[in-house]
Protein backbone atom coordinates (compact mmCIF):
# COMPACT_ATOMS: atom_id res chain seq x y z
CA UNK A 1 0.00 0.00 0.00
CA UNK A 2 1.18 3.72 -1.04
CA UNK A 3 1.59 5.79 1.44
CA UNK A 4 -1.26 8.04 -0.25
CA UNK A 5 -3.41 5.17 -0.20
CA UNK A 6 -2.74 5.17 3.83
CA UNK A 7 -3.19 8.52 4.15
CA UNK A 8 -6.34 8.06 2.36
CA UNK A 9 -7.68 5.49 4.30
CA UNK A 10 -6.77 6.92 7.54
CA UNK A 11 -8.89 10.15 6.57
CA UNK A 12 -11.80 8.18 6.66
CA UNK A 13 -11.31 7.58 10.35
CA UNK A 14 -10.87 10.68 11.31
CA UNK A 15 -12.63 14.74 10.88
CA UNK A 16 -10.50 16.77 8.37
CA UNK A 17 -7.64 18.69 9.99
CA UNK A 18 -7.61 16.68 12.88
CA UNK A 19 -6.51 14.03 15.24
CA UNK A 20 -10.00 12.78 16.53
CA UNK A 21 -11.86 10.23 14.66
CA UNK A 22 -15.41 10.57 13.84
CA UNK A 23 -18.04 8.92 15.81
CA UNK A 24 -20.11 6.79 13.64
CA UNK A 25 -22.55 5.11 16.40
CA UNK A 26 -26.20 4.80 15.63
CA UNK A 27 -26.90 7.25 18.16
CA UNK A 28 -24.96 9.99 16.56
CA UNK A 29 -22.27 10.21 18.96
CA UNK A 30 -22.92 9.51 22.27
CA UNK A 31 -21.32 7.62 24.42
CA UNK A 32 -23.62 4.26 24.43
CA UNK A 33 -24.06 2.62 27.68
CA UNK A 34 -23.39 -1.14 27.38
CA UNK A 35 -26.09 -1.70 29.81
CA UNK A 36 -28.74 -0.08 28.16
CA UNK A 37 -29.88 3.95 29.13
CA UNK A 38 -30.83 2.93 32.80
CA UNK A 39 -27.65 2.16 33.80
CA UNK A 40 -26.28 4.93 36.65
CA UNK A 41 -28.92 6.60 37.46
CA UNK A 42 -28.77 9.47 39.63
CA UNK A 43 -30.24 8.92 43.26
CA UNK A 44 -31.45 11.75 45.32
CA UNK A 45 -34.46 12.16 48.51
CA UNK A 46 -37.61 12.59 46.77
CA UNK A 47 -39.85 13.34 49.76
CA UNK A 48 -37.36 11.92 52.36
CA UNK A 49 -37.40 8.79 49.78
CA UNK A 50 -34.36 7.88 47.46
CA UNK A 51 -35.57 8.22 43.87
CA UNK A 52 -33.75 7.56 40.78
CA UNK A 53 -33.26 10.36 38.38
CA UNK A 54 -31.85 10.38 34.66
CA UNK A 55 -30.32 13.10 32.60
CA UNK A 56 -31.43 14.15 29.55
CA UNK A 57 -28.19 11.88 28.31
CA UNK A 58 -30.18 8.63 29.77
CA UNK A 59 -33.27 10.34 27.98
CA UNK A 60 -31.52 10.95 24.27
CA UNK A 61 -30.06 7.26 24.59
CA UNK A 62 -33.57 5.60 25.44
CA UNK A 63 -35.22 7.60 22.65
CA UNK A 64 -32.17 6.85 19.84
CA UNK A 65 -31.02 10.50 19.70
CA UNK A 66 -28.49 13.03 20.80
CA UNK A 67 -28.84 15.48 23.85
CA UNK A 68 -28.92 18.05 21.88
CA UNK A 69 -31.96 16.92 20.00
CA UNK A 70 -33.74 16.53 23.73
CA UNK A 71 -33.00 19.82 24.50
CA UNK A 72 -34.33 21.53 21.20
CA UNK A 73 -37.40 19.38 21.71
CA UNK A 74 -37.84 21.12 25.10
CA UNK A 75 -37.20 24.63 23.57
CA UNK A 76 -39.39 24.24 20.88
CA UNK A 77 -42.24 22.61 23.53
CA UNK A 78 -42.17 19.35 21.97
CA UNK A 79 -41.73 17.88 25.19
CA UNK A 80 -42.40 19.76 28.18
CA UNK A 81 -39.39 21.04 30.33
CA UNK A 82 -38.16 19.11 32.97
CA UNK A 83 -39.92 18.39 36.25
CA UNK A 84 -36.73 18.54 37.74
CA UNK A 85 -33.58 19.74 37.87
CA UNK A 86 -30.14 19.82 39.44
CA UNK A 87 -27.98 22.93 39.77
CA UNK A 88 -24.80 22.87 37.80
CA UNK A 89 -21.42 22.62 38.89
CA UNK A 90 -20.76 24.72 42.06
CA UNK A 91 -24.34 25.52 42.85
CA UNK A 92 -24.44 27.74 40.02
CA UNK A 93 -27.45 28.21 38.32
CA UNK A 94 -25.85 28.34 34.23
CA UNK A 95 -25.81 24.34 33.41
CA UNK A 96 -28.85 23.46 35.09
CA UNK A 97 -29.19 19.62 35.00
CA UNK A 98 -32.77 18.58 33.97
CA UNK A 99 -33.81 15.10 35.46
CA UNK A 100 -36.38 12.52 34.72
CA UNK A 101 -38.38 10.06 36.17
CA UNK A 102 -38.45 6.38 35.33
CA UNK A 103 -41.87 6.32 34.56
CA UNK A 104 -41.60 9.75 32.45
CA UNK A 105 -38.83 7.86 30.23
CA UNK A 106 -40.53 4.92 29.83
CA UNK A 107 -43.73 7.00 28.92
CA UNK A 108 -42.12 8.82 26.21
CA UNK A 109 -40.40 5.31 24.92
CA UNK A 110 -43.84 3.93 25.06
CA UNK A 111 -45.55 6.80 23.21
CA UNK A 112 -42.65 7.55 20.70
CA UNK A 113 -42.98 3.83 19.63
CA UNK A 114 -46.24 3.60 19.01
CA UNK A 115 -46.28 7.06 17.09
CA UNK A 116 -43.39 5.21 14.80
CA UNK A 117 -40.78 8.02 15.94
CA UNK A 118 -38.42 5.18 16.99
CA UNK A 119 -37.69 2.91 13.61
CA UNK A 120 -35.02 3.62 11.42
CA UNK A 121 -37.59 5.12 8.76
CA UNK A 122 -38.69 7.57 11.51
CA UNK A 123 -41.74 9.73 11.38
CA UNK A 124 -41.74 13.59 11.13
CA UNK A 125 -42.75 14.46 14.57
CA UNK A 126 -45.10 17.12 13.94
CA UNK A 127 -47.05 14.32 12.23
CA UNK A 128 -47.66 12.29 15.27
CA UNK A 129 -49.70 13.15 18.15
CA UNK A 130 -46.33 12.91 20.34
CA UNK A 131 -46.17 16.14 21.66
CA UNK A 132 -49.91 16.33 23.11
CA UNK A 133 -49.74 12.37 24.36
CA UNK A 134 -46.35 13.42 26.35
CA UNK A 135 -48.05 16.43 27.59
CA UNK A 136 -50.63 14.44 28.87
CA UNK A 137 -47.79 11.50 30.49
CA UNK A 138 -46.57 14.52 32.24
CA UNK A 139 -49.78 16.24 33.69
CA UNK A 140 -50.97 12.09 35.13
CA UNK A 141 -47.67 11.44 36.19
CA UNK A 142 -47.37 15.01 38.12
CA UNK A 143 -51.20 14.72 39.33
CA UNK A 144 -50.28 11.06 40.83
CA UNK A 145 -47.24 12.56 43.01
CA UNK A 146 -49.06 15.33 44.56
CA UNK A 147 -50.35 13.86 47.95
Amino acid sequence: MTYDEEVEALAEDYYPGSKRKIDRTETGGSKADPDGWDAKPRVYKKNGVDTEFFTVGHLALAMNRKPLTIRQWERKGIIPKSTYQRAGRNGSQHGRRRLYTRAQIEGMIQIASEEGLLTNDRREIASTDFKARVLALFRRLSAEETP
